[in-house]
């Protein structure tokens, strides 16, 4: 069977996709709208799986998001943005789970945090920051529970509790800082 367009449309009339198919499978790039017209992605095809670039956008056309496809699956480097067109969260995905460092980032450009994950879970060091860019936790993940040392800021970036996590639990002595003096806030 030959490759032929097709258009699929709203219950109320406005066209919904338009793509080609070829023996009832996607095929090649498809575009999608909302109601109002606007384009609200643009995804590739081959053999009825996802495979290529993908772009989603906001109603108001701003870029909302881009996706790298591999036969079903996402693969490699993705970016998401805010409705503002700036970054909200950058990093990569291996079997369509996120893998290695992701950043998200406030709407003012800062670092909102810093996680690395391994085979979708989070895995290794994190960090926490505020919208003025000041680090407010960091530690470690350890088959997606905090595990090891943390520490813990204050807004204005002063070291206040540190304490450790056994599998996402708080163990031994956490202490509190307090003008300078490390003093026992708990034992665990």
């Amino acid at each position: 069977m030959q490759a032929q367009e097709v258009k699929e449309y709203y219950a109320t009339g406005e066209l919904k996709a338009v793509g080609v198919k070829q023996n009832d499978t996607k095929t090649g790039e498809w575009k999608y709208y909302y109601p109002n017209g606007q384009q609200s992605a643009s995804e590739q095809f081959e053999n009825g799986l996802l495979h290529g670039p993908v772009i989603y956008f906001y109603p108001d056309g701003n870029v909302q998001g881009r996706e790298q496809w591999q036969i079903g699956s996402l693969q490699d480097s993705a970016w998401y943005y805010h409705p503002s067109g700036k970054l909200h969260r950058k990093g990569k995905y291996e079997h369509s789970e996120y893998t290695a460092k992701w950043i998200h980032f406030f709407e003012n450009g800062k670092t909102e945090r810093v996680v690395n994950y391994k085979l979708g879970v989070p895995e290794g060091p994190t960090q926490v920051y505020n919208n003025a860019g000041i680090l407010l936790q960091e530690g470690r993940y350890l088959q997606g529970k905090e595990d090891g040392e943390w520490k813990f800021y204050s807004s204005s970036g002063e070291l206040e509790f540190i304490g450790n996590y056994n599998q996402g639990h708080e163990t031994g002595i956490w202490y509190r800082f307090e003008k300078g003096k490390k003093k026992v806030y708990k034992r665990y």
